[in-house]
């Protein structure tokens, strides 16, 4: 990805707090100048629940980057779980193809046009007079 690379978050865990903990990896790794970035959707360490992966699966629909990929003992792919959960996560991924142009052509902007700024960002970047932005 141009000049910037990029980054993936590390081996993080099947739990509902390191989901939370990645939204705020990815957009540190923008502030450090790191666009491409993303996390394992659903956790690397551990077992995922269904309620989780499912969450975690319209998290990163909203990463510039994400992956379901785990090193657990259990599958965790959309396939293995219930009809319901299945097709909650298919209209996450249909949110993340919707927006995949919108993704692809911000990302080369801020590679090649000098740009510079983030891509994904706490929401008080764009609004800083906002005390709700915070």
């Amino acid at each position: 990805m141009g000049k910037w690379g990029s980054k993936w978050l590390g081996d993080n865990y099947s739990k509902e707090q390191w989901m939370g903990l990645s939204i705020t990896g990815v957009m540190m790794a923008n502030i450090f100048g790191i666009p491409l970035v993303g996390a394992d959707i659903c956790g690397f360490i551990g077992d995922a629940t269904e309620d989780l992966c499912t969450k975690w699966h319209f998290v990163g629909a909203f990463y510039p980057f994400s992956r379901n990929h785990n090193g657990g003992l259990k599958a965790q792919e959309p396939y293995v779980w219930s009809p319901t959960a299945q097709a909650h996560m298919r209209s996450a991924i249909k949110v993340k193809y919707s927006l995949i142009r919108y993704y692809y052509t911000s990302l080369f902007d801020l590679s090649t046009l000098g740009l510079g700024g983030t891509f994904y960002k706490p929401l008080f970047f764009e609004f800083p007079d906002d005390q709700n932005a915070f």
